[in-house]
């Protein structure tokens, strides 16, 4: 019995020095992570999680404990477990017989991210082994662990010696493999070895994805029956593909190439619709449910990004516009505006000097004692205009000369001719120059006789389909007229969705606007226009040059990943080189053509001129019928007259 309680004593010190170097090992390696939090689950005795506490604290770590004995509080867990700094450490005693629930708890709350620091303490009797505990890296081989997973397990090899190993999966949902790095040794009374370099970036270390699969969502505007993931990665344009889809797709498969992982790919229609389980599959909805992986290319949008992740830095970016030959015919504001060079405040301008020059001649007049003062000051001004001269011609008035009334009409003349000379030289200059684009705005494009075609694409399906989506925000009241009266309102035998080809060649026949992506539309129309019909051709914005971005599942674990690797592709150039690769150059008209002068629009001015000629015929008409009239009554007199002085 004696015997017995003298190795009791004998051995005690032994097991308290290893708690002790535990203890020391634990807090030190949370400091060299620069952890200032601690979560700590143990089932040990108070005593020694006081004293872990008390040390950490000196290192000025904070520690929050739970017991994990005999039963769970999930409650105290999680809010142990809740990230408070950008990182928290945990550690989880192997010892304890629940730690396996623990862990399985987290995984299924996604604890298992960049950032939590997760540290194991492989308590392995045999310390001459340098594996890893089986039982350990069995439970931690049921867990969805993935890339950004921070898990370190510390084997003890004696009682002041840890290997350390580093603990991930490229991710258990895609069918990859728990994988144990060693990262060297730590030693308590020494130091570290100079080998192991803790805080280093972890995906330096986990290059190799060992050709997992990755789940890609794609859009096509009409996915092939066999598909080959060469069409949507190569240089070459292709009419069917967009041009922001090849070039997202390469970059992504670069990346693939360089970390050894493929994809499998999954073909769409459009990037945005409705986030319900029965809706047609979308990239975004994809991403939201968690059906697939990552996608090439989304648009900044608000209600998106409450759902899905974006990668930055931009891989491309999008512009769309309208497309159409300027019309030449019609009247208005949709061709020739020489009816209008002049602004309203010249045209305001004309019109009070002409009512100054009327006041002053009918001053004038009136002065001059003239029967018609009032006509003949409002159509002298008018004759001037119109480079004509007026008289009333009455005879049997005496006038007198006044100067002021000579003066009006000399100044009345040179007015009207300077404003003729304006006005011509305006409308010379329209004609000489190139034609500017004859819609501004997408209300004249509402009111114009073009009618509306659309690329058949994914933006143009998400904004027929869903109401709030917007080409632009800042003009959504006038695309929501557009969809109401040139697109929901079109015959049923009408077109509305087009291959880009089909398009191209109705805008060039005229009296279509062809909605598509400009990169494609340059490189159509560089091939099928000639310089005449590009001097012809007009386009109007609609969505502003906007960047594009790969996206991800709301908090996946390959986002930090993504950035990281487009980030070095981008510093090195070859985000900018594909890019350059896939664009096509703009193409423009060279130099100026001159354009004829439409009749449909000088309409107005050919009615204007027939308008008065029919005027002046209906004014001479009763003229002559007052004349007549006039000369029946006084014959009328006169032979009434003759017949008195018969009688």
């Amino acid at each position: 019995m004696k015997c017995t309680i003298g190795l009791i004593f004998l051995f005690l010190p032994i097991v308290l020095s290893l708690d002790d170097m535990d203890m020391k090992f634990t807090v030190n390696y949370f400091k060299m992570r620069y952890i200032k939090t601690l979560c700590l689950l143990d089932c040990k005795n108070n005593t020694w999680s006081k004293k872990l506490t008390k040390y950490a604290n000196a290192q000025m770590i904070s520690v929050l404990n739970v017991q994990i004995g005999k039963t769970l509080n999930y409650g105290f867990i999680d809010v142990c477990l809740e990230q408070r700094l950008p990182s928290i450490g945990v550690f989880i005693d192997t010892n304890c017989a629940l730690y396996e629930n623990i862990l399985v708890y987290a995984s299924e709350n996604t604890r298992f991210d960049s950032r939590h620091k997760w540290l194991l303490i492989d308590h392995n009797k045999n310390s001459s082994s340098l594996e890893i505990n089986d039982d350990i890296l069995e439970a931690l081989n049921h867990l969805n662990l993935s890339l950004n997973a921070d898990i370190v397990i510390g084997k003890s090899m004696g009682s002041t010696v840890y290997k350390l190993y580093d603990i991930y999966n490229f991710g258990k949902l895609q069918g990859g493999e728990l994988i144990a790095d060693e990262l060297g040794t730590w030693y308590i009374y020494s130091g570290v070895d100079d080998k192991l370099k803790i805080n280093d970036y972890k995906y330096y270390r986990r290059w190799n994805f060992q050709q997992i699969p990755l789940k890609l969502i794609t859009v096509m505007s009409k996915p092939p029956k066999e598909f080959d993931p060469k069409i949507i990665a190569d240089t070459k344009p292709n009419a069917n593909i967009p041009v922001i889809t090849i070039t997202g797709n390469i970059i992504l498969n670069v990346i693939a190439e360089i970390h050894n992982f493929r994809f499998i790919y999954t073909i769409t229609d459009r990037w945005l619709g409705d986030f319900s389980r029965n809706s047609s599959k979308v990239v975004a909805s994809s991403l939201y449910f968690r059906t697939q992986d990552i996608s090439p290319v989304i648009r900044f949008i608000n209600e998106t990004l409450k759902r899905i992740d974006i990668i930055h830095p931009p891989l491309t970016s999008i512009e769309t516009r309208y497309y159409y030959r300027i019309p030449t015919y019609g009247v208005g504001k949709l061709q020739n505006q020489f009816l209008r060079p002049l602004s309203a405040g010249a045209w305001l301008s004309v019109l009070l000097v002409v009512t100054l020059c009327s006041i002053l001649l009918l001053l004038s007049a009136i002065l001059e004692q003239r029967s018609f003062s009032g006509q003949y000051a409002v159509f002298s001004v008018i004759a001037s205009i119109c480079q004509q001269y007026f008289e009333d011609n009455d005879v049997n008035t005496r006038r007198r000369s006044s100067f002021a009334r000579e003066v009006t009409i000399f100044i009345t003349g040179i007015f009207c001719v300077l404003i003729y000379n304006y006005y011509t030289s305006s409308v010379v200059s329209w004609l000489l120059n190139a034609p500017p684009p004859s819609i501004t705005s997408l209300e004249e494009l509402l009111e114009s006789p073009l009618e509306l075609i659309f690329e058949d694409i994914g933006y143009t399906r998400s904004w027929l389909q869903t109401p709030s989506y917007y080409c632009n925000k800042r003009n959504e009241k006038v695309e929501d007229l557009l969809r109401k009266k040139k697109v929901l309102n079109k015959k049923q035998s009408s077109p509305l969705l087009e291959p880009v080809e089909k398009g191209i060649a109705m805008v060039k026949s005229g009296g279509y606007a062809y909605h598509m992506e400009v990169d494609n539309a340059n490189r159509l129309i560089s091939k099928s226009f000639t310089q005449t019909e590009l001097c012809e051709l007009g386009s109007l914005q609609s969505m502003d040059k906007t960047n594009l971005y790969a996206c991800l599942q709301k908090d996946s674990p390959y986002k930090e990943f993504f950035a990281w690797s487009v980030a070095r592709l981008l510093e090195r150039g070859i985000v900018s080189c594909i890019q350059r690769r896939t664009r096509s150059q703009e193409v423009k008209c060279e130099g100026s053509s001159p354009r004829a002068l439409a009749l449909g629009g000088a309409a107005p001015a050919f009615l204007l001129l027939a308008f008065g000629y029919l005027l002046a015929t209906v004014i001479m008409l009763l003229e002559r019928l007052v004349q007549r009239t006039k000369e029946r009554v006084e014959v009328g007199k006169w032979l009434n007259g003759e017949k008195r002085k018969c009688y």
